[in-house]
């Protein structure tokens, strides 16, 4: 989880595109991403050791966590690996100033088919307007109602902004906090479920992270310090949900013009 200056919006829009199109980004562009082979044969000579691998060797010697915050981080980083496909409800809060701006999503995506869809609920503004990214196409396609027209650009064409949370966007990465100074605020138990408060503290950002031990997958981030404080609150979600690609691509009939 690199630092990010885009705001939550442009990050809800890249969590969802490369969910769907996990190669966009190399495994080598992402931190805590490397794997071993422990199966390998001995080599008959000193294996020198990567510079990037020794970086990043020395910056996990100085991190410090609990045994209670690695287990946590560790169900966390559990329940995600390996999804194909996912449907949630997000509402992201992002305080600008003396204001407020809110969005309300529904999201589906599946890496069997390559594509996600991205259906805005709120504000009244934006309701009804439906996004939907294509890796077989490498496009994006957007239907707004306000003039029955469909936007059509391709993947490589995202703003800068989006282009800037690429390293943090699919969930594998996004909601593995191993790598980064974590500690538990507070634990509470109902029904034999307990609730984790964490605080995970990456460069100059400070998240709260609310995860529940039944599912082990985050149900609200509050960004405490950073350049856009604000709340992420994740709801309804259902993982390897069955979804055809027809249902995720399908966009109302509208005149389409290509950006």
């Amino acid at each position: 989880m690199k630092r990010y200056s885009a705001s939550f919006i442009a990050l809800l829009y890249v969590i969802i595109v490369i969910m769907a199109v996990p190669g966009i980004i190399s495994a080598s562009s992402l931190p805590g991403t490397i794997h071993l082979d422990l199966n390998q044969p001995p080599l008959s000579e000193p294996e020198k050791k990567d510079p990037v691998q020794e970086k990043y060797d020395e910056v996990m010697s100085e991190i410090q966590i609990s045994d209670e915050a690695a287990e946590v981080v560790e169900n966390i980083k559990g329940a995600v690996e390996g999804v194909q496909s996912f449907t949630m409800d997000v509402d992201v809060a992002e305080i600008r100033g003396q204001r407020i701006e809110r969005v309300f999503v529904h999201l589906l995506a599946s890496v069997e088919h390559k594509i996600a869809r991205i259906e805005f609920l709120e504000p009244s503004a934006m309701r009804g307007q439906i996004l939907v990214a294509d890796q077989e196409k490498m496009e994006v396609r957007i239907y707004q109602p306000v003039n029955n027209q469909i936007a059509v650009r391709g993947l490589e064409d995202a703003s800068k902004e989006v282009l800037s949370t690429l390293s943090v966007a699919d969930l594998n990465t996004f909601f593995d906090f191993s790598e980064y100074a974590v500690e538990v605020l507070d634990v509470d138990e109902k029904d034999e479920v307990c609730t984790y408060k964490l605080q995970v503290s990456a460069n100059e950002e400070v998240w709260h992270v609310s995860v529940n031990s039944d599912t082990w997958f985050p149900h609200e981030i509050v960004v405490v310090e950073g350049d856009v404080p604000g709340t992420m609150s994740i709801s309804n979600v259902v993982f390897d949900a069955e979804l055809t690609a027809e249902e995720l691509a399908q966009l109302p009939k509208a005149k389409e013009v290509r950006l």
